[in-house]
């Protein structure tokens, strides 16, 4: 069995937060400033320990982090954190950037190809 390293499991645990939709909403309520748990749970129609749970994964995964209300030393607020996010876009945009270069060959290839053909067509018909 192949091992992981470190960054890449931080990578996987990135793609498994953002695999939930619930997840995803919740970054994206995150964008504007930090929310209490209760606060994020209002839209989703989910128990106080649904949303929780949620939080413990994107925590886990590096995309959210939990910091002392600057109003109340005892409660927490959740506020976005980037670092794996960043991460993972690198990752994503290193595979874009060689799939998009293998389909620009590919179609380059492709045209070249349709180029020839016609030039066959046109010579068999002089012929």
């Amino acid at each position: 069995m192949v091992e992981l390293s470190q960054s890449q499991q931080n990578l996987d645990r990135v793609f498994a937060a953002l695999a939930d939709h619930s997840r995803r909403q919740m970054l994206v309520q995150l964008r504007q400033n930090s929310l209490s748990i209760s606060e994020l749970a209002k839209p989703h129609n989910m128990s106080f320990a649904g949303v929780a749970k949620h939080i413990e994964v994107l925590s886990t995964a590096g995309l959210v982090r939990k910091v002392r209300s600057a109003h109340d030393k005892r409660s927490f607020r959740i506020e976005l954190a980037n670092e794996t996010l960043d991460a993972a876009a690198t990752w994503i945009e290193y595979h874009r950037k060689f799939w998009t270069n293998k389909l620009d060959q590919l179609a380059a290839y492709l045209e070249e190809e349709e180029n020839h053909e016609r030039r066959s067509i046109k010579s068999r018909k002089k012929d």
